[in-house]
């Protein structure tokens, strides 16, 4: 019964976050203890992957991958304390003392603990039994038809509107890398307003390659939709933007087990190994980059030499605990917390400043990056981290908004072989994932940008199609 099976795995997370709160209550700020957190961030991260796993059938979906970003990105250097491997010129602990990263590995563990108990919340009603191979009925093919066909007219639309924009921007970009090396990255000029328009516009690309792939059935064009996004992955890896080719690499792996065969242990095994030196090539990258006039030449020559270039890479990403340190030390000795009020202002980034404000009130009170920034007088932006937010917001009680988000990304991230009779699920989920992955390392304001200018015209006109088509019928 799924109902069960849901219930005994919600108990045992929390069963786990009481384990995370006692072990905070008893452990001194030390070495050791900052290991030990590591250990339960090891545990609970593997438990959410099997909760998972034995909830919906399957380890391989969009939810699976959000929470391991999440993790490697808040967490990623604690989950290396544990093997010493925490690369040096990225030690946080060269920073900050245990007394401040301790308390930041004990509510970054809880938030990320009732992420995935919202997220099994939302399986209670899923579509996650077993697949069986029944044949379809007449209006359930009739709605699979016209969920594709409308799939297909979003996807040209989006294809038609980017091409040429896409084509400019990444000759641009591609020329910029090759002459001056990754410098001329950073002293590009930052555009606003109708001057963005060409960057906004190439935006619509990928997403609408990922609609006419996902209903896509003739081989040929598959096959060509495949090269353009393996194409954009090996772009951004070129000019070091090493998370899109992340999440398109992530993206191409899912459809393949969804969409095309599943993917058995052996297979698994390969990719795993596949996905180690892959990950190694993104700590080169990630060092080539910090040398702003390096090339691609040297970023090859690196990666071969560098031994260590996997625990660099997770070591970087890890990083990004810092906004959750540094917040916990603002908030609420020099500033108050936030109350919700950068979810609202991040709400209204939906509208467009047409004059209206100097500044944007997204980007005054949404834009947590640009407040660190300047709240620590860094020279650079430092990010910021979904749990960084959900703290700065509500304090310990953030974990509330945690198991909200969680809510709501398992109910559109839990997609699995079944989803096939409804397509729009499947490229919803996808597009989604391709837009906010990287949520977990920045402000809930990309997160408001993706659902208004991407889901839901996506969806609106889906379902247009679908009720112009059903209408045309009755007449």
């Amino acid at each position: 019964d799924l109902y069960m099976r849901t219930s005994s795995y919600i108990f045992g997370s929390l069963m786990l976050a009481a384990c995370i709160v006692a072990f905070n209550s008893y452990l001194p700020f030390s070495d050791y203890g900052m290991k030990v957190f590591g250990v339960l961030g090891l545990i609970q991260l593997a438990y959410s992957i099997y909760s998972w796993k034995q909830i919906t059938g399957s380890a391989i979906t969009p939810y699976v991958i959000f929470l391991i970003s999440a993790y490697t990105f808040t967490f990623g250097q604690s989950l290396l304390f544990v093997f010493g491997k925490v690369s040096p010129e990225r030690d946080l602990t060269d920073m900050f003392s245990p007394a401040s990263i301790m308390p930041a590995q004990y509510l970054t563990l809880l938030f990320l603990n009732f992420f995935h108990i919202g997220g099994m919340f939302s399986c209670k009603n899923s579509s996650s039994d077993s697949y069986t191979y029944e044949m379809m009925s007449p209006y359930e093919e009739q709605n699979m038809e016209n969920q594709i066909f409308g799939i297909k007219k979003i996807g040209t639309i989006f294809l038609v509107i980017s091409i040429i924009p896409y084509i400019i921007e990444r000759f641009t970009l591609f020329y910029v890398v090759l002459s001056t090396g990754y410098s001329g990255i950073y002293l590009q000029e930052v555009k606003v307003g109708i001057a963005n328009i060409l960057s906004i516009l190439s935006q619509y690309f990928v997403p609408g390659i990922l609609c006419l792939l996902l209903v896509e059935e003739v081989k040929s064009k598959q096959r060509l939709f495949i090269s353009l996004l393996v194409f954009e992955a090996c772009f951004w890896l070129f000019t070091g933007g090493r998370s899109n080719g992340v999440i398109i690499a992530s993206i191409l792996l899912m459809y393949f087990h969804i969409c095309v065969k599943p993917i058995k242990l052996k297979q698994a095994l390969v990719i795993g190994i596949a996905g180690f030196f892959f990950i190694s090539l993104l700590g080169v990258i990630a060092d080539t980059r910090a040398d702003s006039n390096a090339n691609i030449s040297e970023t090859f020559s690196k990666s071969m030499s560098n031994s260590n270039a996997f625990y660099s890479a997770i070591s970087e990403m890890g990083g990004s605990m810092y906004p959750m340190i540094t917040t916990m030390e603002i908030v609420p000795e020099r500033e108050e917390f936030r109350y919700g009020s950068s979810y609202l202002y991040s709400a209204t980034s939906i509208i467009p400043n047409l004059g209206f404000w100097d500044l944007h009130p997204a980007m005054k009170y949404g834009n947590l990056n640009d407040w660190l920034q300047n709240a620590m007088s860094l020279n650079y932006g430092p990010g910021y981290s979904i749990v960084a937010e959900a703290y700065i917001n509500f304090g310990n009680l953030g974990f509330l908004m945690m198991m909200f988000l969680g809510y709501v990304f398992g109910l559109v991230f839990n997609i699995n072989i079944r989803d096939k009779r409804n397509p729009l699920l499947i490229v919803l989920a996808f597009v989604f994932c391709f837009l906010i992955i990287k949520t977990v390392r920045n402000s809930f304001l990309a997160t408001v940008r993706s659902i208004f200018y991407y889901i839901i015209p996506i969806y609106l006109i889906v379902v247009h199609m679908y009720n112009g088509r059903i209408n045309k019928r009755i007449e």
